[in-house]
């Protein structure tokens, strides 16, 4: 069948706000005019309570649905909800966007998030139209819209929260190479209305002042004879806070007269630069890659919604296997100093590092271990600071997971142990105390599979102790259930209990118990019938109540 232009035009204006679509011309005409599908739920739910007050109605029920619409394989998803309480409608979007696509040519209208460069155009949402065109090794990327839409005045309020222009902005990108060899160019220039203010705004709101902002950033990957490898690329943001200042800038003066085109120049504006780079070696059993990353303090880009800035980091990310992969590791480990400018009272730095290990020992045991390692440390760069306030402290955190999986024509074992420690080790004398934190989680689990019946049982125990200043609290339990299926499958049986203690400044036992049957009549149509009990039994019945709660549930399900 072919897609006449009418067609497609109505499908275009017949969407939902907030499609975000990308079409390959070259299948649409293999795609069904109109497909339908999706789900509706029909559920009533039964609740009781004692020894509270209750925190539902005694019946309540729901009707929802999400019924997806595809038009010539574009689709347009709705879901919908009705109870007794409330009746909604939505779309999961309010904004309209396409990229139909032709062999190597791609051409963006409506609201898109393109990617040209993590400095210029990094997915920030524009509303406009753009090309692009990728024969070959050729790269070549275009996109002019608006960035931000003007604030109107509430007028339920009469006010106007946030406060904000609209911004337009233009991005290209131009490039050659492949993913193994590559030299790329990026341009971003946009700009504040500043007429764009709506009116009737009180001038103690006019606090926002108009901003423009004109960003290149050059991007290059380089292999070398199929070990090492070059990746590095670096962004110079000219960031003009207030484009209606007339107070010039000497230092400016020459740049000013080479972009007043793409933006404007004065005393408020600001260029900052960043960049990283990255070597990586890679041999058959092991690899190392060294990274650094540097970001001024004021780098930001109207193309991007945010920048971690004011920092510079180097970074060590070894990885290597043994025995086939048996045995793996990697890893890494780095440095991160901030105030690069000197221009804050203090200087933080931090080392953070990481390691992971997996061993698979045999076909049925192995062990997975993690470790992290976050230290901060602050130095002050002024004459004078008082002990307490500054930084010194480390973050560790390891965990270790043996487990045991046995896979056999009857049965199948699983055994799994999770070990977890963490702590926040404060090194300054003045604060250490009131800073220190250990926790210890520990996960002890085992599920039984009978292949052939379609029986399964589990059951689990757990702890956890959390020590702070002034303080301890300690959970531990146990959990344990199973499963049947009936009927070749149709039916399922299943039912999950838990335990839990906890023990605090007051203590308090907990019972959770859930029994479920679900039928499924054929592929579209499913029956679910589901118990619950909550119990909870505090050792202190003047301070917080005992009480038990049912809840029972009844369900619909219709697939098409």
């Amino acid at each position: 069948m072919k897609l006449s232009p009418y067609a497609f035009f109505l499908l275009v204006a017949a969407a939902p706000a907030g499609s975000c679509i990308a079409q390959d011309l070259q299948t649409i005409a293999k795609q069904k005019p109109l497909a339908v599908s999706g789900s509706l739920d029909v559920r009533g739910i039964f609740y009781s309570a004692s020894g509270m007050p209750p925190r539902r109605e005694a019946f309540t029920y729901l009707l929802s649905g999400s019924p997806v619409f595809r038009v010539y394989g574009i689709s347009i998803p709705v879901s919908f909800s009705i109870s007794e309480q409330q009746r909604s409608f939505r779309q999961p979007f309010n904004q309209f966007g396409l990229s139909p696509t032709y062999k190597w040519i791609t051409v963006h209208g409506g609201y898109r998030n393109v990617t040209f460069s993590p400095y210029t155009l990094a997915g920030y949402t524009m509303l406009g139209a753009g090309l692009e065109l990728n024969p070959g090794k050729f790269r070549f990327g275009v996109m002019y819209g608006r960035l931000n839409k003007a604030t109107e005045i509430d007028s339920t309020t009469g006010y106007v929260q946030p406060y904000s222009f609209s911004r337009k902005g233009f991005a290209a990108r131009l490039g050659w190479g492949t993913d193994e060899r590559l030299i790329e160019f990026s341009l971003l220039s946009a700009k504040d209305d500043s007429t764009s203010v709506a009116k009737g705004i009180p001038d103690s709101l006019r606090t926002v002042t108009p901003a423009a902002n004109a960003v290149a950033s050059v991007r290059a990957v380089y292999g070398i004879g199929g070990r090492f490898s070059f990746e590095g690329d670096a962004g110079l943001s000219l960031y003009t806070y207030n484009s209606g200042s007339r107070i010039q800038s000497a230092e400016f003066a020459k740049i000013g007269s080479l972009l007043r085109d793409l933006v404007p120049v004065n005393a408020s504006s600001q260029l900052n630069l960043a960049y990283s780079a990255a070597l990586t070696y890679k041999a058959p059993a092991w690899s190392l890659k060294v990274s650094y990353r540097y970001v001024d303090p004021e780098f930001q880009s109207m193309g991007a919604y945010f920048f971690n800035n004011d920092f510079r980091n180097i970074t060590f990310t070894p990885a290597f296997s043994l025995n086939g992969g048996a045995l793996r590791f990697n890893g890494s480990i780095g440095v991160q100093q901030d105030n690069l400018r000197k221009q804050k009272e203090q200087t933080t730095s931090r080392v953070i590092g990481s390691a992971n290990v997996g061993w698979d020992i045999n076909d049925a045991f192995g062990v997975d271990a993690n470790y992290t390692n976050y230290s901060t440390s602050t130095a002050p760069e002024v004459v004078q600071v008082a002990q307490k306030y500054l930084l010194a402290q480390t973050a560790h955190n390891l965990s270790v997971t043996p487990r045991f999986v046995r896979t056999g024509v009857r049965y199948t074992h699983v055994l799994l142990l999770s070990l977890n420690y963490a702590a926040l080790v404060d090194a300054n004398p003045a604060t250490k105390d009131l800073n220190g934190i250990q926790t210890t989680v520990a996960f002890l689990n085992y599920s039984l599979n009978f292949n052939k019946t379609g029986w399964a049982a589990f059951a689990g125990l757990s702890r956890s102790e959390n020590s702070y200043y002034g303080g301890k609290a300690l959970i531990y339990g146990g959990s344990f259930g199973g499963s049947k299926a009936l009927l070749k499958n149709r039916l399922q049986l299943a039912s999950s209990n838990a335990i839990s203690v906890t023990r605090q400044v007051e203590h308090a036992l907990v019972i959770n118990a859930t029994v479920t049957a679900a039928y499924n009549l054929n592929t579209h149509h499913r029956f679910t019938a589901r118990w619950m009990l909550l119990n909870n039994r505090p050792d202190m019945p003047m301070t917080a109540s005992r009480f038990t709660e049912h809840t029972s549930e009844l369900a619909y399900t219709w697939s098409f």
